[in-house]
């Protein structure tokens, strides 16, 4: 919006009844002080106690304008055709009635201003009818066009603020429908993690029952190896109650079959790399530090993170000349580094615009790699990097689970 529509914004703003009351107060006191002080000539008579009224009733219905807009122009059409036909000097009284003629075009329906601006027309032309001073032929047709123009502006101006509105309203709209995209696409993602985790848990559990069979099996003959056993089920149900933990419920597929492929892991990194690599993607892994002990679940999200930011930078980075992948295994925690050279901030902007901070953007694939690592109490950073190119960097802790 321009300087002068924010100044209406303003006004509209404030209490409609006060400002339309001062407005109308402003009026009538420019009205009486311009009738009164105007020169006595050409046939005009000097204004007495009728020219007050009519002065008063041409300029009181600005304080209505808003309410009733057509009634306000009609009143003050009605008024002013009996100020100038009793030959009274008009004054700035044609400035209110074209005030109020652009109120009923900018304030009321399309079928609301064209009978206000018919008003407006009606008193015109009975004035010329009753040979009223100053206005002959020439003088209608001026007329008519002045209010014309203050009419014209005022559906203008509607036009304008009805665009504004409408296009105010589509912006809500669609942040609702991103909000409500953004949301299901979490639920979703929410929903696979789930899934894959649930491998994790059964896998768990499998070791469980059997090491339990082998040591009521050999509880009596061989105590040791029973111990060793129960050693064993202590360890592994303690990383599968931390997983259970995180595990947002047993859920299936849309067909309601059970989804049974393996979970990936760190093991399969390797393959992604190649397949990125064979698709023309310059992309290289860089593991440093071993592998102890690390949580199926930690392996499977980290795995996720490296797969959706290299499609992101298939998708969004551009020509890229190096995309490095990095794996650290730190103690108790796992670390996984996406640096590409592409093109940073054109990537930050079709990824939802994260930064380095860890602030989540509306990306999904990044909604969805937050939603992994923090899963297990990790963080994400994600943005573009001084000099071009973008990075995603996450660390997942482990601790000493199995």
């Amino acid at each position: 919006m321009n300087w002068f529509e924010r100044r209406l914004e303003w006004l509209r703003s404030l209490n409609p009844f006060l400002v339309n009351g001062v407005l109308a107060l402003a009026f009538t006191i420019l009205g009486l002080a311009s009738v009164f002080n105007q020169e006595i000539k050409d046939g005009l008579d000097e204004p007495g106690a009728l020219a007050i009224l009519s002065v008063i009733f041409t300029c009181a219905p600005v304080a209505i304008r808003r309410r009733t807009p057509l009634l306000a122009v009609s009143i003050a059409s009605l008024a002013i055709l009996i100020h100038v036909a009793a030959n009274y000097p008009e004054g700035s009284l044609p400035l209110t009635v074209m005030f109020l003629t652009y109120s009923v075009a900018v304030l009321s329906s399309m079928t609301r201003a064209w009978v206000g601006l018919g008003a407006v027309y009606a008193a015109i032309l009975l004035l010329f009818l009753t040979d009223a001073p100053g206005l002959d032929a020439l003088g209608v047709l001026g007329n008519l066009a002045f209010f014309g123009v203050a009419w014209a502006i005022g559906i203008a101006m509607r036009a304008r603020r009805e665009t504004l509105e409408l296009r105010l309203s589509e912006a809500e709209e669609r942040a609702n429908v991103e909000r409500q995209s953004t949301a299901r696409v979490l639920a979703e993602e929410r929903l696979r993690i789930a899934q894959e985790l649930h491998d994790v848990v059964a896998h768990s559990m499998s070791v469980i029952a059997v090491q339990a069979g082998v040591g009521a099996h050999v509880l009596a003959d061989r105590p040791d190896q029973a111990r060793a056993a129960l050693d064993a089920i202590s360890a592994t149900s303690r990383g599968t109650l931390t997983e259970m933990r995180r595990l947002l419920g047993v859920l299936r597929d849309s067909d309601g079959e059970r989804a049974h492929a393996p979970a990936p892991g760190l093991a399969d990194v390797p393959r992604l790399v190649d397949d990125v690599h064979n698709a023309g993607v310059p992309v290289t892994l860089n593991v440093e530090g071993s592998s102890v002990c690390v949580n199926g679940g930690v392996e499977l999200s980290a795995y996720r993170v490296v797969q959706e930011a290299l499609t992101n930078v298939m998708k969004h980075a551009g020509t890229t000349t190096r995309v490095d992948v990095t794996v650290q295994y730190l103690p108790g925690s796992l670390a996984v580094e996406i640096v590409d050279d592409g093109r940073g901030a054109a990537a930050a902007t079709g990824n939802g615009g994260s930064t380095d901070n860890g602030s989540a953007g509306s990306g999904h694939g990044l909604v969805g790699m937050r939603e992994r690592v923090e899963l297990w109490g990790g963080e994400l950073s994600a943005g573009p990097v001084s000099g071009g190119g973008y990075r995603v960097k996450a660390l997942l802790p482990y601790g000493d689970t199995a």
